[in-house]
C-alpha cells in the first residue's frame, strides 16, 4: 500500500477527499494533517505528497523522502514547490490547473469595491459611532482597469470589469486575440498598461520572469492614486517599492490576498524574526509590518480561492490528479524553466596577512595568512556538492590564493576562473595600510563607521561604495548573469565591499541599508536568483574557522 500525505488540510478537505477516492482508499493509506508542511510530520514512506500554497515543499524535504514519486498542488500555482529539486528526483509534479476563476475574479471585485466604496470604513463609522471617516468613495464606471494576465482568472475579471462599464486595457506576454474581441477589451504593452491605469488587478502566474512585475520602476510610471490589487502571487510585486508608492500618494490603495513573505503571517512575528539571520526574513517581516499599519491597505491571507464551490472543485481534481498518475496516465503534470538558473555562490576571501593585523589592504597585493589558507579549505568543503561550472575573482592575490583552496578542498581543479579588476577591492586612498583601530581612535566611532560601511561616504584619494558599485553590477548583469540563465553554477570570490556591492544589487538593500550588511567573513552564500540576476532565495553557509594566530 502506498502512503498519501496530505497536508494543509480541513474536516471538509478531508470529507470531500475520501468520498472521491471511496474504496480506492482500501489499496492505498492516506494520512491528512490540518497543519502546514513540517518535515517532522511526514511519514517516511510518503509516495504521494499534496500541499496547498501555504506549504513550500523544499529539497530538504524532497530529499528526506526516498519513496516520494508524486507532489499534488492542491492549487494552479506551484511556486511552493522546488522544482529543480523535483526534477532531479524524477518526481512527478501536478495541480489543479483551473477551479475558481469566477471565484478569484469576483473576489478581487469584493476587495476592489471594499477600497473604492469606504466599506470597511463606513461599517466602523457605525459600530464606534464614529463622525471622522472618510467614506466618500469613488465610481468604476468610467474608469480603466488594467489587467496582468488574461488566463481564465483575468477574462472572468474582465467581463466582470465590462459590467461595470470600466475600460479594460490588458498585458499578457501570450495575447489570445479571439478573447479580446469576445470580451471588448485591447492588449497593450505593460508601460503602456502602467501608465494608463487608473486601477491594476494581477491575475498572472509567478515565474522566474516576472519575479517583481511592480517594482519600483514599475510604481514610477503609474498613475498618481492607482488602485493596486493583487490576487495571484505575493512575488509579483516587490513589498519595499509598494510601500514607498504608498506614501508618496503614486498608489492610493492596496488590496492584497497575497504577500511576498506572507507566510510570516502564520507566526508570531516578532519573535520569529528575533530568531532569524537572513536579510530576506527580516526585511520581509518589516515590510508587512508596515503594510499592516497602513489604513489604505486591505489584506487578506490567500482567501480568494475560498468558497465552497472552489474546494470542492480542487479536492476532486487532486483525488482524480494522484488516482490518474497510479494508473499510469498522469494528468495536469506541471514543469518549469526554474532549471535553466544556475546557483550563485559568493564568497569573500579568507584572512590576509594585512587583515590579521587589523590594517586596510584596499587594492594592495597583500597574501593570505596561515589561518587565511586554511579557512580557503575549510570554504572549499562547505561547498562541494555543488558543482562549479566556471569561477570569477579579483585581481589581487588574495583572491588567487583563496580560489586555489577553494577548487582544491571541494575537488574541482579543474574550474576555470577569471581574474577581473571590476571585481577589485575599494580603493582606500589615504587610509590604505593604516590600522583600522587607530583611524577610529582619531577619527570617533562615527565617522570610522562611515568610513567603512556608508554607501556614498567619500574617503581622501579612495573610493566610495557606491563607486565599487557601479563598476561591479554592470560586470555582474552583463557577463554573470546571462551565465547563471544558461544554467551554469558561478562561484565569485571577492571582497568584504565588493561583495557588499552585489549583495545591495541582488538583494535590493536600500542606500542607508546597505551599512548594517556585514563583510561575509568566514561563509558562503548561494543564491538562486532570477532572470535579472535578483535574490530568490539565499542560503549561508558558515564555516568552523580556524584561529588565527596574528
Amino acid at each position: 500500500m502506498a502512503v498519501l500525505s496530505f497536508f494543509d488540510i480541513t474536516n471538509s478537505d478531508k470529507y470531500q477527499l475520501q468520498v472521491t477516492f471511496d474504496a480506492w482508499q482500501d489499496q492505498h493509506y492516506l494520512l491528512f494533517e490540518n497543519g502546514p508542511l513540517e518535515i517532522q510530520k511526514i511519514h517516511p514512506d510518503t509516495e504521494v505528497l499534496s500541499v496547498f500554497v501555504s506549504s513550500n515543499v523544499t529539497k530538504e524535504i524532497i530529499d528526506s523522502l526516498p519513496k516520494l514519486k508524486l507532489i499534488a498542488c492542491r492549487s494552479t500555482g506551484y511556486n511552493n514547490i522546488d522544482m529543480i529539486a523535483a526534477k532531479e528526483r524524477q518526481i512527478t509534479v501536478v495541480n489543479v490547473p483551473t477551479y475558481g476563476e469566477h471565484t478569484v475574479a469576483e473576489y478581487a471585485f469584493a476587495l476592489l469595491l471594499t477600497l473604492t466604496r469606504k466599506v470597511r470604513e463606513a461599517s466602523q463609522s457605525v459600530q464606534e459611532n464614529r463622525q471622522d471617516l472618510p467614506l466618500t468613495g469613488i465610481d468604476l464606471a468610467g474608469k480603466t482597469i488594467g489587467v496582468i494576465g488574461s488566463g481564465r482568472i483575468g477574462q472572468q475579471t474582465i467581463a466582470i470589469a465590462k459590467g461595470f462599464g470600466m475600460h479594460v486595457i490588458a498585458y499578457d506576454p501570450y495575447p489570445n486575440q479571439d478573447k479580446a474581441e469576445e470580451l471588448g477589451f485591447i492588449y497593450v504593452s505593460l508601460d503602456q498598461l502602467l501608465t494608463e491605469s487608473n486601477i491594476i488587478s494581477l491575475h498572472a502566474p509567478y515565474t522566474l520572469d516576472n519575479h517583481h512585475l511592480l517594482n519600483k520602476h514599475s510604481f514610477e510610471k503609474m498613475k498618481h492614486g492607482v488602485i493596486i490589487v493583487n490576487t495571484a502571487r505575493g512575488e509579483l510585486i516587490e513589498n519595499l517599492a509598494l510601500i514607498e508608492a504608498l506614501q508618496n500618494g503614486t498608489v492610493s490603495a492596496a488590496a492584497l490576498d497575497v504577500l511576498e513573505g506572507e507566510a510570516l503571517l502564520d507566526k508570531d512575528e516578532e519573535l520569529y524574526l528575533l530568531q532569524q539571520n537572513t536579510t530576506e526574513q527580516l526585511q520581509h517581516g518589516l515590510e508587512i509590518s508596515a503594510l499592516l499599519k497602513m489604513p489604505q491597505v486591505i489584506i487578506t491571507k490567500h482567501n480568494a480561492f475560498n468558497s465552497m464551490e472552489a474546494i470542492e472543485r480542487i479536492n476532486q481534481t487532486t483525488a482524480h490528479n494522484i488516482m490518474a498518475f497510479f494508473e499510469g496516465n498522469p494528468q495536469n503534470s506541471v514543469t518549469t524553466n526554474a532549471s535553466a538558473m544556475g546557483k550563485l555562490i559568493l564568497s569573500r576571501h579568507a584572512e590576509s596577512e594585512w587583515n590579521a593585523l587589523g590594517k586596510w589592504s584596499g587594492s594592495t597585493d597583500v597574501h593570505l595568512s596561515e589561518k587565511g589558507f586554511k579557512d580557503a579549505a575549510l570554504l572549499g568543503e562547505i561547498i562541494k556538492d555543488i558543482p562549479i561550472d566556471y569561477a570569477f575573482i579579483s585581481q589581487q592575490i588574495r583572491t588567487l590564493e583563496t580560489i586555489e583552496g577553494i577548487l582544491d578542498a571541494s575537488g574541482q581543479l579543474d574550474v576555470e576562473y577569471q581574474r577581473i579588476k571590476e571585481l577589485n577591492e575599494r580603493d582606500y586612498g589615504d587610509y590604505t595600510g593604516l590600522n583600522k583601530w587607530e583611524v577610529k581612535e582619531r577619527v570617533g566611532e562615527e565617522e570610522f563607521n562611515n568610513i567603512r560601511r556608508a554607501w556614498n561616504h567619500p574617503v581622501p584619494n579612495g573610493e566610495t561604495l557606491k563607486e565599487v558599485y557601479e563598476r561591479a553590477i554592470p560586470f555582474y548583469i552583463n557577463t554573470i548573469v546571462p551565465m547563471l540563465r544558461e544554467g551554469k553554477n558561478i562561484l565569485i570570490c571577492a571582497h568584504g565591499n565588493t561583495n557588499r556591492a552585489l549583495n545591495k544589487y541582488i538583494e535590493s538593500i536600500s542606500d542607508e541599508g546597505i551599512a548594517d550588511v556585514e563583510m561575509q567573513l568566514g561563509k558562503a552564500v548561494i543564491y538562486t536568483v532570477d532572470h535579472d540576476g535578483k535574490m530568490l532565495i539565499k542560503e549561508d553557509r558558515h564555516i568552523e574557522t580556524t584561529e588565527s594566530k596574528a
